[in-house]
C-alpha cells in the first residue's frame, strides 16, 4: 500500500513539474513586448528626436483629388466635377474618391479638365500644386488649388489583432500610428521583426525594423510612406507552444486538483 502511494505522490510531483515547466517556457519574456527601449546610448541625451518624416514624390498609378477654389460659382462646380453638393456626396466612399480623383499615368502626367495634360510625376505635393495653380491660372484668374494623396494608405498583416489594407488622411504617419490602427500586435507578434516593405522605382525594398528599441525614432523607418506594407512576423517559441490558445484555466484547475489529492496522500 505505501509504495503505492509513493509512485502516485511520485506521478503528482511529475506532472506539477512538467505543468510549471510548461507555463514558464510558454511565456514569453517581458522584455520583448516592450516597446521603445533605451537599449543603447541614446543619440539625443535629453530624449528629443529629430527625425524628419521623408518627402514623398509622386508616383504613377498614384491618385490625386484636386479641388479648386474660386470666386466664379459656375467655374468652381465645373472644374470640380459638379455642384458642391453632388461633389460633397462624390466623396463620401473610397470608390467615389477613387472616381472623382485624378490618377498619374505611367508617363507621370493627370489629364485635368480644359488645362490637359500637367506633369507632376516625382514632384512633392506642395510642387505638384504649384504646376497645377500655373496651369489653371490661364483659364481661371484668383482661383486657388488643393491637392491632396487620395490612395495614402498601408497594409498591414502577419500577427496583428486586425490585418488589414488602412487608409490615413493625413500627410505624416508613423509606424507606431500605423501598427495601433490595427489594434497592436498580438502575443505572437515579434517585435524585434517587423519587415517593412517599400516600393521603388527600381523594385521593392525590404527593411527589417526593432520596434523594440528607441533609436528606431531616428531612422529613415520610423516614418512610413503610402502603399507601405507592414508586416510583423510571429514568435516561433510562443506560437509553436501555443501560448495564446493554451487552456490555462484548465491547467489551474489541474493544478489545484492534484495538490489537493497530493495534500491528502501525505497525511
Amino acid at each position: 500500500m505505501m509504495k503505492r502511494v509513493t509512485s502516485i505522490k511520485n506521478k503528482l510531483n511529475l506532472m506539477i513539474i512538467m505543468m510549471i515547466t510548461i507555463s514558464i517556457v510558454s511565456c514569453t519574456p517581458q522584455k520583448k513586448l516592450i516597446y521603445l527601449q533605451e537599449k543603447a546610448k541614446a543619440a539625443s541625451e535629453n530624449n528629443v528626436y529629430a527625425n524628419k518624416s521623408p518627402e514623398y514624390r509622386l508616383k504613377s498609378n498614384d491618385v490625386l483629388y484636386i479641388k479648386i477654389n474660386s470666386v466664379n460659382t459656375e467655374s468652381f462646380d465645373f472644374f470640380n466635377g459638379g455642384s458642391a453638393m453632388n461633389n460633397a456626396y462624390q466623396f463620401q466612399s473610397e470608390m467615389g474618391v477613387y472616381l472623382n480623383s485624378y490618377n498619374i499615368s505611367d508617363s507621370g502626367y493627370i489629364n485635368f479638365p480644359i488645362a490637359g495634360n500637367i506633369y507632376v510625376k516625382d514632384l512633392s505635393l506642395g510642387d505638384a500644386q504649384k504646376e497645377i495653380q500655373k496651369a489653371i491660372e490661364k483659364y481661371l484668374k484668383e482661383a486657388t488649388v488643393v491637392v491632396k494623396l487620395a490612395n495614402y494608405r498601408v497594409s498591414i498583416i502577419g500577427d496583428v489583432m486586425r490585418p488589414g489594407v488602412y487608409y490615413f488622411y493625413q500627410d505624416k504617419v508613423n509606424i507606431m500610428e500605423a501598427i495601433a490602427k490595427a489594434g497592436d500586435l498580438t502575443v505572437y507578434g515579434n517585435r524585434l521583426r517587423v519587415m517593412l516593405i517599400r516600393k521603388t522605382e527600381t523594385g521593392d525594398k525590404v527593411k527589417m525594423v526593432d520596434l523594440t528599441d528607441r533609436n528606431l525614432l531616428n531612422q529613415e523607418e520610423y516614418y512610413i510612406l503610402p502603399n507601405d506594407i507592414i508586416y510583423v512576423e510571429p514568435n516561433k517559441a510562443s506560437k509553436s507552444l501555443g501560448f495564446g490558445t493554451f487552456p490555462w484555466s484548465i491547467v489551474l484547475s489541474t493544478v489545484s486538483t492534484l495538490a489537493t489529492v497530493y495534500a491528502l496522500l501525505k497525511k
